[in-house]
């Protein structure tokens, strides 16, 4: 193999071997998750808190009409652009290098954002906190990657990381109208401040600091994906307000598209590119992408939608709308810490079609709403199914997404995993909203406004459902890993890995004689698109899924 590859090639599976900081025993391992968890519950909190005290910044600060979406957009607009090029920075730079100086700047920008005296001010903070949150919540998910090891404890982790996304998304609400009725708006800002301060000071006595990637930084390719991104982001905002057809819309998503084109032409020659395209070339990671993608529309559209519901027509206030989403997201939280426990025995394939399809059936439901519909039987049993659906699936997509791949390259997969979530989001937060405003907009003049409401909100919440209904097939057809139990000959208890159901097509056993036969390197020789390449997959005693990275030979 090329020297210049040698930085990029996956060589082992698994969680890295023990250093002397490394967090050994049950209470150190607790205390790497709540501080993981934390920030990701903090991260995705920081996405809703605000939404709820918006009306008071607005009179705080003069906002006008059209600048007050900046404070939502600015953080989204970075937080989307830049959970890649956060998740591979980990890889290049160490990951809890970056965890903690991402916690040092995000709890900084929080302090300016409560500090801001003008528009300008708190915009440019929040374009920091969602700068600094990407990076963040890259590297957290790329951390429970190489702190646990593979199995049952990895799987209760990402379980409860995965758990923290909705439970962010429904205390942000709640906690915002505490905030804001107790105290003032500046305080949806200055929470964050201890809680990052304290994770950042606790970070190296809970979590190891694993081995840095030596490679050469991308920058073409950073620049890139960063602009593509964020271009892509800021025209989906804008959609939502101002149409697909305007050029405020159609301009920044065409941008957006050519330059993630040319990210994708750059990595495809670069010699230590940002992101390997080995990292789509397995189908149960690009399946996991994709239906992380669809969960993420279904995720924000349901807090989107269904908050508008309970406010513009069952005249909720903003306390008791957030207070609302608690029950679904009791269950969501329930449905994930269960699941991470079954999916050793199960797989992941049964656990996210059934999930996804109970997901589809609760959003569907929701689009049956009417106008005095009851919040018991209308509004909270459809949440709890789609919560009870999204719960099932969190967990198996996240280790379908991670799993394949070495250590060093936890950062990377990571990082898509988490912008495929913001970005499928975006998306499809910007079609249901259009969607509801053209039906809206297209009422009988002289229906009620409750009516007219209600037909725009069901109306999006029906496509939601086939959006995520749209994953069913995508799991059966795409996921193929599964655990397998070998029995380990120096623990007492089976260790559980994952393997998938077959070889890659037209994949063959290297004859090179230097190919090592000691079950711990294999290499394949693969042809595709007419050429012959090397295939090197890494295996441990147990774990017989491997990253595979197609490199010219």
């Amino acid at each position: 193999m090329n020297a210049t590859n040698e930085a990029t090639r996956p060589t082992r599976t698994g969680a890295a071997p023990a250093t002397p900081d490394t967090p050994t025993g049950p209470m150190p391992m607790l205390g790497a998750l709540v501080l993981l968890a934390a920030v990701q519950l903090m991260v995705v909190l920081d996405t809703t808190i605000v939404n709820v005290a918006l009306p008071s910044i607005q009179d705080g600060l003069g906002f006008s009409a059209s600048g007050i979406a900046w404070v939502v957009n600015g953080y989204a607009l970075t937080f989307g652009a830049l959970l890649l090029l956060g998740g591979r920075s980990g890889d290049l730079l160490g990951r809890r290098n970056v965890f903690v100086a991402a916690l040092g700047v995000f709890a900084v920008a929080s302090m300016l954002g409560g500090l801001a005296a003008s528009p300008n001010l708190l915009i440019a903070a929040r374009v920091l906190q969602g700068a600094s949150a990407a990076f963040a919540q890259a590297t957290a998910l790329s951390l429970i990657v190489s702190t646990f090891p593979v199995g049952s404890a990895r799987n209760r982790a990402v379980g409860v990381f995965a758990a923290m996304e909705g439970l962010g998304a429904a205390v942000g609400l709640l906690l915002g109208g505490v905030l804001v009725d107790a105290a003032s708006w500046r305080w949806v800002f200055f929470v964050n401040v201890p809680v990052a301060a304290l994770i950042a000071l606790l970070t190296p006595r809970f979590i190891r600091a694993p081995a840095r990637q030596r490679a050469r930084f991308d920058l073409p390719g950073a620049a890139s994906v960063t602009l593509g991104l964020g271009a892509l982001v800021f025209g989906l905002s804008r959609a939502a307000d101002h149409g697909w057809t305007d050029p405020s819309t159609t301009v920044p998503l065409g941008l957006g598209v050519l330059a993630l084109v040319a990210f994708v032409g750059i990595e495809a020659r670069s010699p230590q590119p940002l992101m390997p395209l080995w990292v789509f070339a397995d189908r149960n990671r690009g399946g996991a992408y994709l239906i992380q993608a669809l969960m993420g529309a279904a995720l924000f559209g349901m807090f989107f939608l269904s908050t508008l519901y309970l406010q513009n027509v069952l005249g909720y206030s903003a306390l008791k709308a957030g207070a609302s989403f608690v029950p679904a997201t009791v269950i969501m939280m329930g449905a994930a810490g269960a699941v991470s426990r079954i999916v050793a025995r199960t797989g992941v394939r049964p656990l996210v079609a059934g999930g996804t399809a109970l997901a589809a059936v609760g959003m569907l439901l929701l689009g049956n709403l009417q106008p005095h519909s009851s919040y018991l039987t209308g509004v909270m049993l459809p949440m709890m199914l789609l919560a009870a659906g999204l719960g099932l699936t969190f967990v198996p997509a996240t280790i379908a997404a991670v799993s394949g791949v070495n250590e060093q390259h936890s950062g990377l997969v990571s990082g898509v995993s988490t912008t495929a979530i913001q970005v499928g989001g975006s998306i499809g937060l910007a079609v249901l909203a259009t969607i509801a405003a053209t039906t809206i907009r297209s009422q009988a003049p002289g229906t009620p406004l409750p009516e007219t409401l209600t037909a725009g909100y069901t109306q999006a919440f029906q496509i939601g459902a086939i959006i995520i209904a749209l994953a069913v097939p995508i799991a059966l057809a795409l996921l193929r890993l599964r655990p397998t139990s070998d029995q380990n000959p120096t623990a007492s208890t089976p260790a559980t890995s994952w393997s998938r159901t077959r070889l890659p097509a037209l994949c063959h056993p290297s004859r090179d004689p230097a190919t090592r036969t000691d079950g711990t390197q294999a290499s394949w020789s693969c042809r595709r698109a007419g050429s012959l390449q090397t295939e090197p997959t890494a295996m441990t005693d147990h774990a017989t899924l491997a990253p595979r990275s197609f490199n010219s030979g």
